[in-house]
């Protein structure tokens, strides 16, 4: 089955961005402009999530549609796994925010982290990849919340991976909170995407110059 007839609930058009260098971070940019302010919310329905999931790679279109099937005969279920899934990136954009203004780690959000983790960590398996060869895979137990395995795993491995991390930066620009690794070659990058952000505050400065040369 097609991806768009999988997905008929997202609105036409409607595409994530995948800019921060690692999926985890990405998941914590599906919301909008900076917390705290007016932002905008790419994850409404359980579907949204699902969709996030295929354009990230973390499911497959079989497992996202008897995802979506499931989530169909148990609305209220995908509404908890909904706010789940909400909360926990949330708690991961704290943790991750913690670490570009160098304060001290929320607990919280950290004991939020670690109790997905004993989830997600019973549905690792390891299985045959190949003649004599072996490779993690995920146990098809067909659970709602299943996709948010490999968003907070890698979240544990970001966070615990130092030299990865010494490169996470927040977009500077001026209603954008969005978090990036920063792999550029000086290590200078400030925009989530010089296309949007970085563009902005490029015509910014084109305009500013302008009003001072009058």
């Amino acid at each position: 089955m097609a991806q768009a007839s999988l997905i008929p609930a997202v609105p036409p058009g409607k595409r994530f961005d995948f800019v921060g260098g690692d999926f985890c971070l990405d998941f914590c940019n599906t919301l909008g402009c900076k917390r705290g302010g007016r932002t905008r919310e790419y994850l409404s329905s359980y579907v949204d999530f699902l969709s996030w999931c295929l354009q990230a790679g973390l499911l497959e279109p079989r497992q996202a549609e008897a995802l979506a099937r499931r989530a169909s005969r148990k609305r209220r279920e995908a509404g908890l796994v909904l706010a789940q899934a909400v909360g926990v990136r949330e708690a991961l954009y704290r943790l991750f925010a913690a670490v570009v203004e160098n304060r001290s780690t929320p607990s919280a959000d950290l004991n939020t982290l670690n109790s997905e983790l004993a989830i997600t960590l019973g549905r690792l398996r390891v299985s045959p990849h190949g003649k004599n060869s072996f490779d993690w895979s995920w146990a098809q137990d067909h659970a709602l919340d299943q996709p948010l395995g490999p968003v907070v795993r890698s979240a544990a491995y970001l966070l615990t991976d130092h030299a990865r991390l010494s490169h996470l930066r927040r977009c500077q620009g001026d209603n954008c909170g969005w978090l990036f690794l920063d792999s550029s070659k000086n290590h200078s990058r400030r925009w989530c995407d010089m296309r949007d952000c970085g563009n902005r505050a490029k015509v910014r400065r084109h305009r500013l110059k302008q009003r001072c040369a009058c």
